[in-house]
């Protein structure tokens, strides 16, 4: 084991006996300075390990409590599943398994709240770090994140069912880093849409309508992007998908389109943060000006951010860059209803889906 799996490991079997209220504070400070001494990789390390076991935890805990509607025999298929999932989904966690399957309801949960409760310390030692230190930490975090989600999805296209009910657990599992990039959803709080707008603006969701890490860094896996291209965000909102593109593909020209302002600021104050502004701009547009034309790029990127009015006039645009190169077009959410139209009328690719259409690829042909 390396040092980030004998601190967990250490951390699990202590952190049933500190639970109660005047042990836990000490415990998790005791555990934070532990990992405050390693360095920034290391401290990632520990981030996404922490974090994908409080979701691994969780995900236990249901399945526990799924089985003992056949008490008689929830014990030992428990144990099968157990031994299964080790095996597989939580490969990366074998090391705890001797003592993770053994944990009752109860003490799941428990430990899964003291994951938490370490995951907040872990983040807040890192913020109180310098902006190398958190360059570091964010680079190694997004690229740890890479090798869970891409371990889970060769595992359900082998036709493993516990991959689909984990990744969906994992689905926001790793959201805390965006405290790190400096993302404040609250700026929406109180926002009110021009009701005469033709932008779907989402005002108030701020986390929800968020591409997650999985969804982001599956895209960007699958689009399989060549050195030196254009990526174009129609409706980036706080940025998260510029920043992740721009952190794991400096090579990358990124733009991002958002029709509200205080989030193009906030995302822009994020890029100048880690340093990203050479290859990462996001400007305040709406897309539903017939003036504005979309620059040529080879990959577009929505979330279901439109009006049907809209839809229609960025698509036509992007129809027509089609027809000067090859283009691939992500979609999240229900824009894939309009990319499959388009795909059949112009003789696209068949479009890829993932996690269960929630992503969409769409590609142009040659």
């Amino acid at each position: 084991m390396n040092i980030n799996q004998t601190l967990l490991r250490e951390f699990v079997i202590k952190g049933l006996v500190s639970y109660k209220k005047e042990l836990r504070g000490p415990f998790l400070q005791d555990f934070r300075q532990q990992f405050a001494s390693l360095n920034p990789e290391e401290v990632a390390e520990a981030f996404i390990d922490v974090t994908f076991l409080g979701s691994a935890l969780t995900f236990l805990q249901g399945e526990q409590w799924n089985l003992k509607k056949d008490p008689a025999t929830s014990s030992e298929n428990y144990h099968r599943f157990t031994e299964q999932t080790f095996a597989s989904n939580l490969l990366s966690l074998n090391y705890l398994q001797d003592t993770l399957q053994n944990m009752n309801e109860k003490e799941l949960r428990r430990t899964a709240e003291l994951c938490e409760e370490l995951e907040r310390l872990l983040l807040s030692h890192v913020q109180s770090g310098n902006q190398e230190h958190q360059n570091r930490f964010v680079a190694r975090s997004l690229q740890l994140m890479e090798n869970v989600f891409a371990h889970e999805n060769a595992l359900s296209l082998q036709g493993n069912t516990q991959a689909r009910s984990l990744a969906l657990s994992l689905y926001r599992t790793f959201d805390g880093l965006d405290q790190i990039f400096g993302l404040n959803y609250n700026a929406d709080v109180g926002m009110k849409t021009d009701v005469n707008g033709t932008e779907r603006l989402y005002e108030g969701a701020g986390l929800g309508v968020q591409s997650s890490y999985s969804t982001l860094l599956t895209a960007l896996r699958e689009v399989r992007a060549s050195q030196g291209i254009r990526f174009i965000d129609l409706g980036s909102g706080y940025g998260r998908v510029g920043l992740v593109v721009g952190v794991l593909r400096p090579d990358i020209d990124f733009i991002g389109y958002e029709y509200v302002k205080h989030r193009v600021d906030i995302s822009n104050e994020s890029t100048a943060k880690f340093g990203l502004q050479d290859h990462v701009h996001f400007f305040t547009q709406d897309l539903s000006e017939k003036d504005f034309r979309i620059p040529d790029a080879e990959v577009y990127y929505m979330f279901d951010p439109f009006s049907k009015d809209t839809y229609q006039h960025v698509l036509s645009q992007l129809v027509e860059v089609s027809r000067r190169q090859r283009i691939v077009v992500v979609t999240k959410g229900n824009a894939r209803l309009w990319l499959k139209e388009i795909a059949e009328r112009e003789g696209w690719l068949p479009g890829q889906e993932f996690d269960c259409g929630n992503l969409s690829l769409f590609r142009s042909r040659e």
